[in-house]
Order: C-alpha cells, then sequence, then structure tokens
C-alpha cells in the first residue's frame, strides 16, 4: 500500500474524506470507461467492428488495478499521463491515418468506413503488412486502455481496504452511477470529446491537484477551439461546416457541389452529412425556385435521387411512414410527390435538428408531417395505423456507420421479425420499399428473402448503378402484384432469388452484415491477441494458483459473469438501439447488482451456494424464453425497463455465487486474477453468437456455472481440511 494512503486520515462520518474520494475516482472511472468506448470507435473505426474490446480493456485495467493494490507504486498517477496519451492519439487519428484500418475485405464482409486491405486483387505483401499494422494499432490502444484504468481499480482498491466492504460497494456504485449519468447527460446535449476531456481533468484536478490533470484540461481546451475544427477542415476540404456529437454519432455536415461543374463557380446543390466520417445521407433543395437554377438533366437526378420510392405506387399515396427518415429529405420528396398524411420516425435527435436547421423545404414543420424521435422498432408495434407506403430509407447504412456497430451488427430493424410487423401495417394495396447500399449478393438475397417472407409474394427489384449494384431496391406488398416491368422505367431491373443459401437475419441471430452462420477466422486474430496479452499481465499470479479447484472456480464465474453483461448488451440493443447507451445501461444495472448481491450476502446470511446456483439457471431459463421483440408492445420506456430487468436478474445470482466463493478464498490477488482471465475469456465467448444466436448463449452460461457447481461438490467430497480459509472480499465480479 503507498504512503499516500498510509497518510490518510480515517473516515470520519459516512461521507468523510476517505468516502468522497471513493465515489470521485469511482464517478470518474466509470466516466471514462464510456467515453473511451465511444470516442475510440468513431476516431479507430476498426474498433467499431470489436465493439467489445474497449469493454475488456476497461475490466482488464480496473481488476488489475484490485490486484496490485497493495503495490507501492502509484499508477493514478500513470494512468493520467497514458489518459492524456491515448486523448492526443484519438485526437490525430485522422491526421495519422489511423481511422480507417482494417485487415479483412470490406466487401465481403460489408465493413464501412474502413481501408481496402485484403481487397481482392491487392498485391500480397500490402495486404500482410496492412494486418500486422492493423493489428499493431489494436493492440497498442488496447494497452493504452488497459493502463488507463489500472489507477482507477488500485485506488479503489485501496480504499475498499480503509471500510466496510457493504459501505465501499455502496458508495463506489453511486459513484459509478453518477459517472454513467453525468456522461449521458452531456452525450444527450451534443457535448464533444473536448467537454468529455476537460470533466475528467477538472475531476482528477479536484482529486489532487497536479501539473498532468492541468495538461489534460488545456488539451481539451486546444482541441475544442482549435484542433476539432482544424481537423475537420483538413479532412473535408473549404466546403466543411459545422461538427456536431448527437447521442449517437460523430456528425459532420459539408456542402455539396453541383458535379461537373467549375469549383469556381461554388454552385452547390445542398449539403452532405457524414456519420463517424462515411457519406451518410443527403440534403438536397428541390424546391421549384432552386430546381430552376439547374439544367433538366440535373433538376432530374436531384428529384428521383428522393422521389423514387413514392412513384411506385399506382396512386398519389395518402398515409407514409418512413423508417429512419434522417434530416428530411425523404420527407420532403413524399410532400413533393402529394403524400397527405406522414409518419417520419428518427432515433437521432442529433440528426434531426440538423434537419430542421439546415434543410431549405423545411419538410418536418410541414403540417402534414408527424414526427417521432423513437426507435422504429418500437413504433411497429405499438402503432395500428395502415400506410399506403413504407419506406425503409437506407435504414443499414445509418446502423452501420454506429459507434457500436460492428461485424456482427446487431441491427434488429432488417429481420424477419421486423418486417413481419410492418406488413401487418400495410393497405389493401400498400406496399413496402427497402432502400439499401447492396455491395455484394448475399446481401441483396437476404433483403429479398426477408422481405418476400414478409408479404408472402416475390419483391420486385432494382438497381441503379448498373456496373457494381451500389443501390438497391427492393418492392413488395399487394400494391406490387402484377406490376413488374412497370414501376420505374429509370432503374434496372434485378430479379431476386428467394431460394438463396444466405439466412435471413432475426431477432436472435440479427448480424445482417455476416454472409452467412459462422465466426470468421480472421475475425478471432485480434481476440487471441488481446487474451494473450491479458494471460501476460497476470501471468505470476495466474501460475501461483494453477492447482486449487477454487480458482478454477473464479475463473468460470468470471467468464460466466462477462459473458451474460455481453450477452444483455447484445438483447438490449432491441429495445434501446445499437448504440453506446446501451453499454451505458447494462454497466449502471451491473453496478447496482453487484450491491445486490453483496448485500444479501452480507445482511440476508444468503450462503447455500446450491440454491442461489438454482436460482440462476432458473433465470437464464427466462431471459432464453423470453420474446424481447414482444416486450416492444408494452411502449418504449417500460419495454427497456422490464427488458433491462429480465436479463440483468440472472446476473444477481452470478454476483452473490461470486461474494459466497470469493469469502472462502485463500489468496485474494490470485482469485482476482483467475477472475479476471475468465471474465476476458466470458467476453470473447460472447461471439459465439455469430454462429449458434444469441437465444444459445443462456444455455453456454447455464454449462459454465454447472461447472462452478460441479467444482465445489470435488471441493467438498475433499474434506474441511482442503477448504481454504476465508478471505477478506473485494468487488470485482
Amino acid at each position: 500500500m503507498t504512503s499516500e494512503l498510509k497518510e490518510t486520515p480515517a473516515s470520519t462520518g459516512f461521507l468523510g474524506k476517505l468516502e468522497r474520494e471513493l465515489i470521485l475516482i469511482s464517478l470518474l472511472s466509470l466516466f471514462c470507461e464510456l467515453m473511451i468506448i465511444r470516442w475510440l470507435a468513431t476516431e479507430m473505426r476498426i474498433f467499431a467492428y470489436f465493439k467489445n474490446l474497449p469493454l475488456m480493456a476497461a475490466f482488464l485495467g480496473l481488476g488489475l488495478g484490485f490486484v496490485w493494490a497493495n503495490r507501492k507504486k502509484d499508477y493514478m498517477k500513470l494512468s493520467a499521463y497514458v489518459f492524456l496519451y491515448l486523448c492526443g492519439l484519438l485526437i490525430c487519428a485522422l491526421g495519422l491515418h489511423l481511422t480507417f484500418l482494417t485487415f479483412v475485405d470490406p466487401f465481403k464482409f460489408m465493413l464501412f468506413g474502413v481501408g481496402s486491405a485484403g481487397v481482392n486483387g491487392a498485391a500480397p505483401g500490402s495486404q500482410l503488412l496492412t494486418t500486422f499494422l492493423s493489428l499493431a494499432v489494436m493492440l497498442g490502444a488496447f494497452t493504452l486502455g488497459v493502463l488507463t484504468f489500472v489507477g482507477y481499480g488500485q485506488r479503489i482498491g485501496q480504499l475498499f481496504e480503509e471500510m466496510s466492504p457493504l459501505k465501499a460497494y455502496s458508495l463506489n456504485v453511486f459513484g459509478a452511477l453518477a459517472g454513467t449519468i453525468l456522461f449521458s447527460a452531456l452525450c444527450w446535449f451534443n457535448c464533444s470529446p473536448g467537454i468529455w476531456m476537460a470533466v475528467v481533468g477538472v475531476g482528477l484536478f479536484i482529486w489532487k491537484k497536479r501539473l498532468i490533470h492541468v495538461l489534460i484540461i488545456v488539451l481539451a481546451l486546444v482541441y475544442t477551439f482549435a484542433l476539432a475544427p482544424f481537423m475537420a477542415r483538413s479532412f473535408y476540404g473549404p466546403d466543411y461546416v459545422e461538427t456536431v456529437w448527437s447521442p449517437y454519432y460523430r456528425i459532420d455536415l459539408v456542402k455539396e457541389r453541383v458535379p461537373n461543374t467549375d469549383p469556381k463557380e461554388n454552385k452547390f446543390w445542398g449539403y452532405a452529412i457524414y456519420v463517424n466520417y462515411d457519406n451518410f445521407q443527403q440534403i438536397v433543395d428541390c424546391s421549384p425556385e432552386n430546381l430552376a437554377k439547374f439544367p433538366e438533366k440535373i433538376q432530374k437526378e436531384m428529384r428521383f435521387a428522393f422521389e423514387r420510392p413514392f412513384q411506385f405506387p399506382t396512386k398519389t399515396p395518402e398515409d407514409v411512414l418512413i423508417l429512419g427518415a434522417g434530416n428530411g429529405s425523404d420527407v420532403a420528396a413524399a410532400i413533393r410527390t402529394g403524400a397527405s398524411h406522414i409518419d417520419a420516425i428518427e432515433i437521432d435527435p442529433g440528426i434531426i435538428e440538423l434537419g430542421k436547421r439546415k434543410h431549405p423545404e423545411q419538410p418536418y414543420a410541414n403540417s402534414k408531417v408527424n414526427l417521432l424521435n423513437m426507435d422504429a422498432r418500437t413504433f411497429l408495434k405499438t402503432t395500428d395505423k395502415k400506410y399506403d407506403v413504407i419506406l425503409f430509407a437506407y435504414v443499414d447504412s445509418h446502423a452501420a456507420f454506429s459507434s457500436l456497430s460492428s461485424l456482427r451488427m446487431d441491427n434488429y430493424l432488417f429481420t424477419q421479425e421486423s418486417l413481419n410487423d410492418a406488413a401487418r401495417h400495410l393497405k389493401k394495396d400498400g406496399m413496402i420499399v427497402i432502400g439499401f447500399l447492396s455491395f455484394t449478393d448475399w446481401l441483396y438475397d437476404r433483403h429479398s428473402k426477408a422481405l418476400g417472407s414478409a408479404t408472402k409474394m416475390e419483391p420486385l427489384g432494382y438497381c441503379v448503378n448498373n456496373e457494381r449494384v451500389n443501390v438497391g431496391f427492393l418492392v413488395s406488398g399487394p400494391g406490387a402484384v402484377g406490376r413488374k416491368g412497370t414501376l420505374i422505367t429509370e432503374m434496372k431491373e434485378r430479379p431476386v432469388n428467394l431460394n438463396s443459401s444466405t439466412p435471413v437475419s432475426t431477432d436472435d441471430w440479427p448480424f445482417l452484415f455476416l454472409p452467412k452462420k459462422e465466426v470468421p477466422a480472421v475475425y478471432m486474430l485480434p481476440i487471441i491477441s488481446v487474451l494473450l496479452l491479458g494471460f501476460g499481465l497476470v501471468a505470476r499470479e495466474f501460475k501461483q494458483g494453477l492447482n486449487q479447484s477454487m480458482n478454477w472456480q473464479m475463473f468460470l464465474t468470471g467468464m460466466g459473469f462477462m459473458l451474460l453483461e455481453v450477452r444483455a448488451m447484445s438483447v438490449l440493443s432491441l429495445l434501446y438501439g445499437s448504440t453506446w447507451l446501451v453499454n451505458g445501461t447494462v454497466i449502471a444495472g451491473v453496478m447496482l447488482v453487484i450491491l445486490i448481491a453483496n448485500y444479501s450476502v452480507a445482511k440476508l446470511k444468503l450462503n447455500n451456494l446450491y440454491f442461489v446456483g438454482a436460482g440462476l439457471v432458473l433465470a437464464l431459463l427466462g431471459t432464453t424464453f423470453t420474446e424481447v421483440s414482444a416486450l416492444t408492445s408494452l411502449g418504449e420506456i417500460p419495454a427497456q425497463i422490464a427488458g433491462t430487468a429480465i436479463f440483468l436478474l440472472p446476473m444477481v445470482f452470478a454476483s452473490i455465487m461470486f461474494a459466497i466463493l470469493f469469502k472462502e478464498t485463500k489468496s485474494a490477488s490470485t482469485s482476482l486474477a483467475f477472475n479476471i482471465l475468465g471474465g476476458l475469456v466470458g467476453v470473447c465467448v460472447e461471439y459465439l453468437s455469430m454462429l449458434i444466436g444469441l437465444r444459445a448463449l443462456g444455455a453456454v452460461a447455464i454449462l459454465i456455472y454447472t461447472g462452478v457447481l460441479i467444482l465445489e461438490k470435488i471441493k467438498k467430497s475433499k474434506g474441511p481440511n482442503q477448504i481454504e480459509p476465508p478471505a477478506e472480499p473485494a468487488s470485482t465480479v
């Protein structure tokens, strides 16, 4: 233990100096965790396709801090320096060409916003070099993430030793919840990473007045007022307008010039909206006054880009539903083509606000439009309205650019269940129109099969780019019957293959951008590298406890708990949307779960491991047989509350099981080392869902915790002399 800790006066009340320090450090640790989870995947896009790695870095760092709590080295000082360096790296990632690295074929796996490493035809040597460079960058950033949290874990561990366990847990949870709420509030008000950095710097300065903490604040100010606009203007050029950090994405607004015109003429036909550095949407002024400024060919191109979905019906559509309304360009097109009423659904308030401020036609101010800022799946479950046209407006590209999207993207809007819900809202002559980026045959086939199954008829298919299908359109529903070859003459027809072997996306297997049910071998390369790094960091403690069955119980409890945590994040994406908000909600829930577990063991004297194991199995069975999509019929907030409670309940029993076992351990550091390694493996086990689906992970968790009970039986059968004497409780689960 550090001399600094020994000199700290003992606690003299419920909120004495030590208690306030624990709350502050806990707040900052959770705030940093959410900050890094979101920012890292935005600036180094390769992390967006391995969304569990930042979580693993935080878990490993905090765990190591607990293990090393009694070391003399002050890791909090190290963590502050590493945090400053990591922030600087993220600020400069775009300029250092670290933003678009990858090591798989982007067209094979539909990776948006990455480079061309691994693309067919690239030189083998170039592929190999880029792969190793990408892996080195990932491991380097992961290591920086781990070191950022080691200091927090060490100081929290030291503070835990200075007060009663239940009191320490309570204050730790309170601080963590406060950090989660604070970060969520800042994101809701569109605060940028500069503000996030400043909060951490100020918090650390309040904790201890050190120069490094002042430097963090200075970097935050320099980034906000100078580096951020400079980097954006360098990337986008002189037409860059502004950057908005919405609750979900980094959004950049850039003026869009008219193609094939002299740049000196400064002719613009609107704006381009970039989400996490990728072109996502356009704001195009198609008002008659503006169109009159352009030649007829350009006029037609401007109108056709958004009006084509509303030209499919034989009559002017009266009621239109647009899922993924974005900035309002599709809404404006529906208004121009004569729609009487439009329900526009968009989950991102930042995109909505840009549309309200910047769209020249002001579609969201039109009396025909009912704008709803909510999740599309929840709307489909809770509305009873019928529509002439239901448009899925490039929602796949929207989700693919999410800050937490991945190779195994949890895209619940294009699952079979979602399209079934949409089909039930069609009028007797209505139709569903899906617009999507279609670089591959298997994605086109997946959408075709799902839409055909939902409407019980073969969809009509179209493409815009004749050389390589960049944009696909599928139309199906009662209003499309007998219309083949007559809908849109400007677009090339493309046949659909309903007998394709490509699996459709479902709520249990929602991996829209994965070609088939598998865990790609190349995907495991960084995962294995991270596991080896984790084992290396606790190798000494690991070797000391190889022969103790108790330690293997700790390994399995860590493995099972982290599997349950990341599984909850994936499943709850259906209720919250696939964003960082899921991580924040689950992490906050985990804090409460740990508190409930330790209260149960300390106050209720709940010590029967087999009784707890039975409760855990029943809770896991409950999650396995819960139809999460059915919860959306309760409404947005009630569904989120119910789903969170159902999928966190098994973690309550799992935490109680850990607390019971940890009281018996002989070496806290060795047991925590095994627990940490098990947790890392558990995060990786979640990737099996790409092969077996999300429901089956419940069965995997049951097997893991059954192993804990079997080891308990073996341990007890050896007699009381083999049972390790009790040790002090700790907080890592």
